[in-house]
């Protein structure tokens, strides 16, 4: 048979033959929400759409030869597909997927079971796929226990340890005052955990990762002898009550001044980027400055959350000044606010670059973030030369363990949130959600995420980012994830 013969063959009888109309559908679950995409059974094999979760993911999908091979682009990795082959081109590497990929109606279709782990590998994030429940799970962190609270009874403490998924588990006092909770199959998020905010009654509190298990342990200043502990629905979580009326809070810790969140979502930080002398970024067509910008979108934000009356706002800037990071920072934290939402409009030497992206911090996967943290961390490098770890001209020297991490899940989640929510109301692109250090992030504690708009040296963005119906769209967009975020997040 020959080559043409072969095309022509896969052509009718791998992607012809196949009825999009029957396609069924999966569920892609991120921490912004449950969304939908086509998937098709084939034999053994479920396949789901990639070109339908690339709006998702923010990759591209693109023809190498139409109706024939398609190329899917993330980040810097390129993996090439032949229509109902099973074999792909992973970076310059044949990787065998066992079963073919398809191509139905100009969409490409992958096998579920064999291409989400190799996903995985390629995404920032842990992408993983559950066939019982027919769901692709992409979250920051596969945590499922994932924090503690402390609290005071009027005949002792109340200690919950939150969780997922109800698991099997063991608990057990110990010398020192100690009491163990070991959970099987646990995955903690130490962070998180090691952080709970009411202290007073502890001596230490210990989260301990091992590999089929994890275990949370508590220290009191006083012995206790009676405990008990059963799990309790909505949300799910372990509830361990410790009687004696003769526990109080150890008044020194009582009296420390608590910097970040409490456990009520109710005061919103809205950083406007740049500002005075800063003028940010500046349009190609229209000379747009990205600081007037910013600052109309975060009064927008500011508008919406004050007559809706479920928050406080509290501005960083609300005209056109320079605020110093240390100003900045120092806002957010004295406030004790809950989240922290840096707005910015992203930029790039080729005028063809757009779309929106949503970053939170961790150190960056790939050069393109790194290249939006250079450029955002700039002003601040002049501002506070002391951020420099040496004469190095890129962002090295905040990649380091001086990166906090205990708000790290959260600030990806409400990444993620505002992604879903800017996918449903605007017609520009998603780039999806990354990761990078950004200094004004690193120095607040809560969590926190810095949104690149759209891209002010895009002629045709530029001129959506001056338009008054688009930035009150962006500030519709991220309220809803704020409060999207307060019904996942605050303790009732």
């Amino acid at each position: 048979m020959s080559r043409l013969a072969c095309i022509v063959y896969i052509l009718a009888f791998g992607l012809l033959a196949v009825n999009p109309a029957q396609a069924d559908q999966i569920k892609v679950k991120t921490a912004g929400g449950i969304e939908k995409i086509d998937s098709k059974g084939d034999g053994d094999a479920l396949l789901y759409s990639l070109s339908a979760l690339n709006s998702i993911l923010g990759g591209k999908v693109e023809w190498v030869q139409k109706g024939y091979s398609v190329r899917f682009v993330l980040d810097t990795n390129r993996l090439t597909f032949t229509a109902g082959s099973p074999y792909i081109n992973f970076s310059g590497k044949v990787h065998s997927l066992i079963y073919p990929a398809k191509i139905i109606k100009g969409a490409l279709f992958v096998p579920a079971k064999t291409f989400t782990p190799l996903l995985d590998q390629i995404r920032a994030e842990n992408v993983g796929w559950d066939a019982d429940s027919r769901t692709l799970r992409i979250s920051p962190e596969w945590y499922n226990i994932t924090d503690v609270a402390i609290s005071p009874k009027k005949n002792g403490i109340l200690i919950e340890v939150f969780v997922t998924d109800q698991m099997e588990y063991e608990i057990f006092q110990s010398e020192g005052n100690w009491l163990n909770i070991n959970f099987a199959g646990g995955k903690v998020n130490q962070g998180k955990v090691t952080g709970a905010g009411n202290r007073s009654f502890l001596a230490d509190l210990n989260a301990f990762q091992f590999e089929s298990s994890a275990q949370v342990s508590l220290q009191f200043h006083h012995p206790f002898k009676k405990f008990y502990h059963s799990y309790k629905a909505d949300p799910t979580r372990l509830q361990i009550s410790i009687e004696d009326a003769t526990f109080n809070p150890d008044s020194a810790m009582a009296e420390t001044n608590r910097i970040g969140p409490d456990d009520k979502i109710d005061v919103i930080v809205i950083d406007a980027g740049h500002g005075g002398t800063d003028f940010g970024a500046i349009g190609r067509d229209k000379k747009t400055r990205e600081k007037d910008i910013t600052l109309e979108v975060a009064r927008e934000l500011a508008r919406l959350i004050r007559e809706d009356k479920q928050f406080k706002v509290v501005m960083t800037r609300n005209k056109d000044v320079y605020v110093p990071l240390e100003d900045r920072a120092k806002i957010a934290n004295e406030t004790h606010a809950d989240l922290f939402v840096s707005i910015h409009c992203n930029a790039n030497p080729k005028s063809v670059a757009n779309g929106y992206e949503i970053f939170y911090l961790a150190a960056a996967k790939n050069d393109t973030a790194r290249a939006v943290a250079q450029l955002e961390n700039a002003p601040f490098l002049v501002d506070d030369p002391s951020l420099k770890k040496n004469s190095e001209g890129d962002v090295a020297f905040i990649l380091n363990d001086m990166i906090q991490t205990e708000f790290q899940t959260e600030s990806a989640d409400l990444a993620y949130m505002v992604d879903m929510e800017m996918r449903r109301k605007l017609e520009i692109k998603s780039r999806g959600v990354d990761c990078a250090g950004f200094v004004v992030l690193n120095r607040v504690y809560m969590p926190s995420v810095l949104v690149e708009t759209a891209f002010i040296s895009n002629p045709d963005e530029e001129r959506m980012l001056r338009d008054d119906k688009f930035q009150s769209t962006l500030a519709q967009s991220i309220y809803d994830a704020v409060k999207r975020f307060k019904v996942k997040y605050e303790r009732k």
